[in-house]
């Protein structure tokens, strides 16, 4: 239903004796819940809760499971931005319950998602990753673009606080795709600042401080900021490349990041395939800007060629691989192979940490080269 921009005026009040004439506890509920809600859209997350909680406790004397689910689902919220992420986890736990209790499948995948977001905020990565590929599993297949974004992005987050950056790096790439062909443009954002985070930032620091700075100004174009948590691991992030590059170059590159034509930086990750070197050789080969150093296909080690770590790949791998390799998408390799699209792309990370590469390309022509496929 549209929601009134202001619920503290002349339109609130009416709302209030209208419910309690009717007795309207149901519609009093939701009277509490949208006025929270907007709260919670200003930020205003401490001035949202006593209006979340009266809404709570008329809920639970309804016995009424879907609005006891969105009451506990904004508190949950505001909790998580207050700083409180295990309480947050425990609402969206309840909340999760209810919904399903409910038969309501696109707000399970919704708090599913925000449920895994809350656990990475917690450091239950393992949990976190397990709601994650649920929330993403239910957003394809209701067609949710919105919510295989944002999914997909935070499941992107979860890999990268494990420790596996080559996975990272592939559902930030897809985060990036969908979001750029959604239009949605708050986790376009998102995910450069990911991949500034995973995209062969170890090799290449000053392409990280450029995307970081690209992510950072369009996020200021939208007037939005980042959550704590990306707030937090983007903030540890720019550290790093500070102490590997100096402040100095550090900063030139976050500038010239900032001062990117955002529909260059998407232009050059338009393909799902898309790598950090193709972007990067895109604008570096502006003028003024130094050219790009040789591709990672020919840089990579000889042992690669030779087929030594070819052993270290299953049956299921090579199959993929070799799908990879004739020009394949992952839904289409899903659909070949009868596999789910998180399936396909937890093999195709495994590939590319087993084999040292940063690229389904380079994945690609590894396997021509040692002649598997």
């Amino acid at each position: 239903m549209p929601v009134p921009l202001a619920w503290d005026g002349p339109a609130a009040a009416v709302a209030g004796r209208i419910c309690r004439r009717l007795d309207g506890i149901p519609l009093a509920v939701e009277l509490l819940y949208q006025r929270a809600q907007v709260m919670l859209n200003q930020g205003q997350h401490g001035a949202a809760l006593p209006s979340i909680e009266s809404g709570l406790g008329l809920a639970r004397r309804l016995q009424e499971p879907h609005l006891t689910a969105r009451l506990l689902s904004a508190r949950s919220f505001a909790r998580n931005i207050g700083g409180n992420s295990a309480g947050a986890a425990r609402d969206a736990t309840e909340s999760l319950r209810l919904y399903r209790q409910a038969g309501d499948r696109i707000l399970v995948g919704a708090t599913l998602g925000n449920l895994g977001n809350y656990e990475l905020s917690t450091g239950d990565l393992d949990a976190a990753r397990r709601h994650l590929a649920e929330s993403v599993d239910i957003a394809r297949a209701l067609n949710a673009r919105d919510g295989m974004a944002h999914w997909t992005f935070n499941l992107g987050l979860a890999e990268y606080l494990s420790g596996s950056p080559e996975a990272a790096q592939a559902l930030f790439a897809e985060a990036l795709d969908l979001a750029r062909h959604a239009g949605i443009k708050g986790m376009t954002a998102y995910a450069l600042i990911g991949l500034a985070m995973a995209v062969r930032g170890r090799a290449e620091p000053g392409w990280s401080a450029r995307l970081h700075g690209a992510g950072d100004q369009a996020l200021r174009d939208l007037g939005e900021t980042l959550e704590p948590l990306e707030s937090r691991l983007a903030d540890l992030d720019r550290q790093r490349l500070r102490a590997a590059m100096g402040t100095e170059a550090f900063e030139a590159e976050y500038a010239a990041g900032r001062a990117l034509d955002l529909v260059q930086v998407l232009a050059a990750f338009d393909r799902p395939d898309a790598t950090a070197g193709q972007a990067r050789t895109a604008h570096e080969a502006r003028p003024g800007m130094q050219a790009a150093r040789a591709g990672e296909l020919a840089s990579k080690p000889e042992a690669a060629a030779t087929g030594e770590a070819a052993p270290a790949l299953t049956p299921r791998e090579l199959e993929v691989l070799k799908l990879v390799a004739q020009g394949l998408s992952n839904p289409d390799i899903a659909q070949r192979l009868i596999l789910s699209e998180h399936t396909v792309r937890r093999h195709l990370a495994n590939i590319l940490r087993k084999l040292d590469l940063s690229s389904r390309t380079a994945a690609a022509a590894w396997g021509v080269r040692t002649g598997l496929i």
